[in-house]
């Protein structure tokens, strides 16, 4: 894989463009935690593993992944301001969404950036600020997806309890997924979307998640660490946060959970 990842660079003058620096591990613990251990970081650092023993998903669960089948890879992204990083796991969750369209799977996006099929969890992203005053601000970016997992596979690890039932592209589509063209089809449209943030296309990057958001007029709960609160999913603001309504009006939420809907 290191030398496919070493000649998709080579070859493709976007992702070089991007993407400054490829690291391809053969197995690790979690990407994310690679990611934030490392001791110089810039921008367009990408960390690929073919193994990840130790998935970490959001609230401290485990993310499932199984060697050669799933995909789990994290990034390094420096970002300007809180308004830019506060859209990058938007703008991710829309990279996965336009990459699965393209090989025919129909994705929606559970706020804040779940990737869904038919209602079953395909995709989870992770986004960890690195902060630290005076210094260059990153977000580490940790992408896991489904591509070759069976339903047998997510009931043999038995320290996951799936809050929604998970799917993979091979369940969806009924035939094994090339996972190198699907790697590159993933990191091309991930060049696009990161790009039009740059560039502060936020009302455009809205819209497109707006059209493909799983939650819209439905009643959630969204958890806020040791609060729940109950309300129907009205709309999604210019800087990502979830407008619920509530009994007693209009609530703005920026960072939450929905554990139902």
């Amino acid at each position: 894989m290191k030398e496919y990842f070493d000649k998709l660079i080579k070859e493709n003058s976007q992702i070089q463009s991007f993407f400054k620096h490829f690291i391809y591990l053969s197995e690790v613990d979690s990407t994310n935690t690679f990611a934030k251990n490392l001791t110089e970081k810039e921008h367009g650092i990408c960390i690929y593993s073919s193994n990840q023993r130790f998935g970490k998903g959001r609230n401290n669960r485990t993310w499932f992944s199984k060697r050669d089948d799933s995909l789990a890879m994290s990034m390094v992204l420096e970002y300007i301001d809180h308004k830019q990083s506060s859209l990058i796991p938007i703008a991710t969750s829309i990279a996965v969404n336009k990459t699965l369209d393209k090989w025919g799977i129909k994705s929606k996006i559970k706020w804040p950036n779940d990737i869904l099929v038919n209602s079953r969890k395909i995709s989870g992203i992770l986004c960890e600020l690195d902060y630290l005053p005076n210094n260059k601000n990153f977000i580490i970016v940790g992408l896991g997806i489904n591509i070759n997992n069976s339903e047998a596979d997510f009931v043999s690890d038995n320290r996951i309890d799936y809050k929604i039932s998970p799917t993979s592209m091979m369940m969806e589509i009924g035939e094994k997924i090339d996972i190198r063209n699907f790697i590159k089809d993933l990191l091309n449209q991930l060049v696009i979307t990161y790009t039009d943030l740059k560039s502060r296309q936020f009302d455009a990057l809205i819209n497109y998640y707006k059209d493909h958001w799983h939650d819209m007029d439905k009643k959630i709960q969204v958890s806020l660490g040791n609060k729940l609160v109950e309300g129907i999913a009205k709309d999604i603001k210019k800087d990502g946060s979830l407008v619920l309504e509530i009994d007693s009006g209009i609530k703005e939420i920026l960072a939450g959970e929905i554990i139902s809907s």
